[in-house]
């Protein structure tokens, strides 16, 4: 969507323009008409403009003192002078303070329409390039924090352990951990947030926790992940090699994580608990450590206030074998990873994309098929996402009677995964089905709406900006779903009805051309160009064929 301004103190000038541009449908455009600069201001001020073509010598305000404003508050607008003769030192001067071209005023169409077009390649082009470099700031200043959890929680996950790159991509990421030395994982939580602390106080607060734990671990490797909305993940190595095969760094860490706990109730009143390894352990070792660990701050003593424990190995316990009781790396890897796809599928189910709900909710059921306890974790998590989306869309009576969504909460309903997934697979596509129908329903709606104000109104302004405002919707995606719906653009249908309008009062009235031209909304010149373009004839050929007959 682009908005042109069009600027000349003489009217028939704005006039001829302003006609010329509404003939354009290859592009999304709303034009805007001043006779003068102080009324092109008062438009530039109340709307985004992007290109501006104006007489380059206006009474009380030239061309390029208004140039002067427009880029004050329109950086990107594109400004187009016309002239009337070749001043050639006036136009150098507006080109030098940023003019993108100019036009004689007896070139014609043709040169102000290339003029034009121009002008939105330019835009273009510079839209991309600061879209670029806006990207890039964004990336600069939130990538860095946001990748380097990703590629640690793959790591913990027990994704990425035989890629020989790891140590090139902390590199990369900033991370200031060495694969090469044995780590300390430790597990942290907030035990309790205030009640008034929204979202992004407590991100800010989780920040801090790790800022007083880097001020006490500052001369040791550290890094520092969020997990969830409670839980975070610190990694310290030790910084010298003569500490890496004995006890005293650990026992050093353990007794830190006390001061920690009492910086963060005193500084920042908030309790923390802490879960941590008994000994450091190798990069292969460290996704089974963290399911541990995540797993002990969750029971026992971990769901007290303010915890302090020490996994501590069977193998340390007990003369039994290491592995006793303990699930495989493999095992826990994978029901983590099918855990961090629930956020991927409901993003396929808010999305519409019912191919790809489909495809990811088989898989995540059929994973988890050979684990009970995981298949049920799954089954009920996919059902609850639907069940959630099912009242959002707030279904009526005749939904309800067409799929039996109390299947949803009964698990045994389904004897095999492939049943289920069926099942879920049926419910999503009628619930698309609804939403589909809704949103047609409602377009057809505006679109009937808009149809009748158009034939109302076909004496009055019906531009998209005026047009937009009756439908309650922005100007460039009205003109999309008009498009989509009917099949044909806003512009040629407003111009059918007004040929179609101006054939009745040719054929059943005595009014003069003008005065019909007038009764559809029309600039006299441009009705009769218009006319000719659609019927072939001038509307007085028109009436006098009408009257022959």
């Amino acid at each position: 969507m682009y908005r042109l301004l069009l600027i000349d103190n003489e009217p028939f000038i704005v006039d001829g323009l302003y006609d010329l541009f509404l003939e354009l449908d290859s592009l999304e455009l709303v034009v805007l008409k001043a006779y003068s600069a102080s009324e092109a201001l008062t438009l530039l001020s109340a709307h985004k403009i992007d290109i501006v073509i104006a007489d380059i010598r206006m009474p009380g305000m030239s061309g390029l003192e208004l140039q002067q404003l427009i880029r004050k508050q329109w950086p990107f607008c594109k400004t187009i002078f016309l002239t009337g003769y070749n001043d050639f030192s006036y136009v150098q001067t507006a080109m030098r303070h940023g003019g993108l071209d100019y036009v004689l005023k007896t070139e014609g169409d043709e040169r102000i329409l290339e003029a034009f077009h121009s002008a939105i390649a330019a835009l273009q082009e510079e839209w991309e390039k600061e879209h670029l470099m806006g990207e890039a700031r964004k990336e600069l200043h939130l990538a860095k924090p946001l990748l380097q959890k990703e590629y640690l929680l793959s790591l913990l996950n027990g994704e990425r352990l035989h890629n020989e790159g790891i140590q090139l991509r902390f590199a990369e990421l900033g991370i200031s951990l060495n694969t090469a030395v044995p780590a300390l994982i430790v597990v942290g939580r907030v035990d309790e947030w205030p009640g008034d602390y929204s979202l992004a106080d407590r991100e800010l607060l989780t920040f801090a926790i790790h800022n007083i734990a880097q001020e006490y671990f500052s001369n040791c490797p550290f890094a520092a992940i969020s997990y969830d909305r409670t839980k975070f993940i610190w990694l310290i190595q030790p910084q010298d090699a003569d500490e890496v095969n004995g006890s005293a760094f650990v026992q050093r860490v353990h007794e830190t994580l006390d001061s920690v706990q009492t910086a963060s109730r005193g500084v920042l009143n908030i309790p923390v608990s802490f879960v941590t390894h008994s000994s450091l352990g190798s990069w292969s070792e460290l996704p089974s450590v963290f399911n541990r660990l995540i797993r002990l701050l969750g029971r026992g003593l971990g769901l007290g206030r303010e915890s302090l424990l020490i996994d501590i190995p069977t193998a340390e316990k007990t003369s039994g074998p290491a592995t006793k009781g303990a699930c495989s790396i493999g095992d826990n890897a994978n029901i983590a990873s099918q855990r961090r796809t629930i956020p991927l599928l409901e993003s396929y189910l808010e999305g519409g994309d019912a191919r790809e709900f489909a495809s990811l909710c088989s898989g995540m059921l059929q994973s988890a098929v050979h684990d009970p306890l995981h298949y049920t974790e799954m089954y009920y998590s996919i059902a609850t996402m639907i069940l959630s989306y099912l009242n959002r869309l707030e279904a009526t009576q005749d939904l309800l009677e067409r799929q039996d969504f109390d299947g949803l909460m009964r698990i045994d309903d389904h004897p095999d995964w492939e049943a289920a997934a069926h099942y879920f697979e049926s419910v999503v596509a009628l619930l698309f089905a609804k939403r589909h129908d809704e949103r047609e329903e409602k377009s057809h709606s505006i679109v009937t709406r808009l149809n009748l104000y158009i034939k109302e109104h076909l004496h009055e302004d019906l531009s998209l900006t005026k047009l937009s405002e009756v439908a309650n919707l922005s100007a460039s995606y009205l003109s999309r779903l008009y498009k989509q719906t009917t099949g044909h653009g806003l512009a040629e249908y407003i111009a059918e009805k007004r040929i179609d309008k101006a054939n009745s009062l040719l054929t059943e009235t005595v009014l003069k051309i003008h005065e019909i031209a007038r009764e559809v909304g029309l600039e006299h010149n441009y009705f009769i160009k218009m006319f000719k373009k659609y019927t072939h004839m001038t509307p007085q050929e028109y009436r006098e064929l009408k009257v022959r007959d």
